[in-house]
C-alpha cells in the first residue's frame, strides 16, 4: 500500500471501531475525533407520556448495548504514540485551517470520513476527489441524518444500508463509489440492523480505499429518484421512536423478510 489516508470521525463506540478497522488495513496518517454535539438520546420533551419516555430511553440504551456487542472488542481511542497523528476536534472546529494544517503535516493524501458534522471549506477543497464519506443510508434515496432509522419508520427496510461516496458541497450528494446493505433476518431489531449496516459499510470503505490505491476508482453520479428523502436533525422527534416500535411489534421486519429479495431488487445500487 502506498497511500496514506487520514480519518475524520466522531467519538462513539462505532466510530472508534471504524478507525481501528481501517488502521488494521492501511497506513493511516492521522485520526481526527470530532465532538459533534449531537445527542438525540438526550432529548425528552415534556409531551411524552411516561410509557413513551420509557420506550425512547430503552431504544437508546439498546443502541449502546448492541454497539458494545458488535464493536466494543476493538473500540479504543488511538493514542499519540501509535504511529499516526491524533486530533481531538471540539464542536464547531472541524472545518478550520488548523484541521487542514494538521492533516497536511501528517502527510495525508486521502481522507476517509464517517459520522462527523457537515464538511465544508476549507477542508472540502484541500483534497478534491479524495475525500470519501461513509454515509449510513442509501443515497440518493435517503440522505442526511438518521437515514437507517427513517427507512424502518417508513416501512422500507430495503433502503437500509451504507453509501461510500465522494464528498461535495451538498448533503450526501457526491458521486457514489459503492453501496452496501445488511442481511436482515426476521429476528432483527433496529440496532442489530443498524450495526450490521455499519459493518457492511466499513467493509465497503476498505474496498473503496483499495480501489483508490490501485487507481481503479469509477465514481457514479447520483441519479434522480422521484421522491428522495432528506431528513435534517430538526425533523426528529422522540415520538417517531415510539411509532417505530409500534410497527415493529406489529411484525414489520418478518413481513419484510418474506419479500426481501423482490423488494431489494427494485433498488438501484452501485456495487
Amino acid at each position: 500500500m502506498t497511500m496514506r489516508p487520514a480519518i475524520l470521525t466522531s467519538v462513539d463506540t462505532r466510530h472508534r471501531y471504524f478507525v481501528n478497522r481501517l488502521r488494521a488495513q492501511f497506513d493511516i496518517a492521522a485520526v481526527g475525533y470530532e465532538e459533534t454535539g449531537y445527542a438525540p438520546g438526550r432529548v425528552a420533551p415534556d409531551d411524552l407520556t411516561p410509557d413513551e419516555a420509557r420506550i425512547v430511553a430503552d431504544h437508546f440504551a439498546e443502541r449502546s448495548r448492541q454497539e458494545h456487542l458488535f464493536f466494543g472488542h476493538d473500540s479504543g481511542f488511538v493514542t499519540p504514540d501509535a504511529g499516526c497523528a491524533v486530533l481531538r476536534i471540539e464542536t464547531g472546529a472541524l472545518n478550520s485551517e488548523e484541521t487542514v494544517r494538521l492533516l497536511e503535516k501528517a502527510g495525508a493524501d486521502t481522507v476517509a470520513v464517517y459520522g462527523t458534522n457537515l464538511i465544508t471549506k476549507p477542508l472540502l477543497d484541500r483534497w478534491p476527489g479524495r475525500m470519501i464519506n461513509m454515509h449510513l443510508g442509501l443515497s440518493p434515496y435517503y440522505r442526511c441524518t438518521a437515514t437507517n432509522f427513517y427507512p424502518l419508520l417508513n416501512e422500507e427496510p430495503e433502503y437500509v444500508g451504507a453509501t461510500i461516496h465522494l464528498l461535495d458541497a451538498g448533503i450526501d450528494s457526491g458521486p457514489i463509489l459503492r453501496h452496501a446493505r445488511p442481511a436482515i433476518v426476521a429476528e432483527d431489531r433496529p440496532h442489530t440492523i443498524g450495526c450490521k449496516a455499519i459493518e457492511a459499510g466499513i467493509e465497503a470503505m476498505i474496498a473503496v480505499l483499495r480501489d483508490f490505491d490501485r487507481g481503479e476508482v469509477r465514481p457514479v453520479p447520483q441519479w434522480h429518484v422521484p421522491h428522495p428523502r432528506l431528513y435534517l436533525r430538526r425533523d426528529y422527534h422522540p415520538r417517531q421512536v415510539v411509532e417505530l416500535y409500534r410497527k415493529l411489534d406489529a411484525g414489520l421486519i418478518p413481513r419484510y423478510v418474506q419479500h426481501a429479495a423482490e423488494r431489494s431488487a427494485r433498488v438501484r445500487l452501485v456495487e
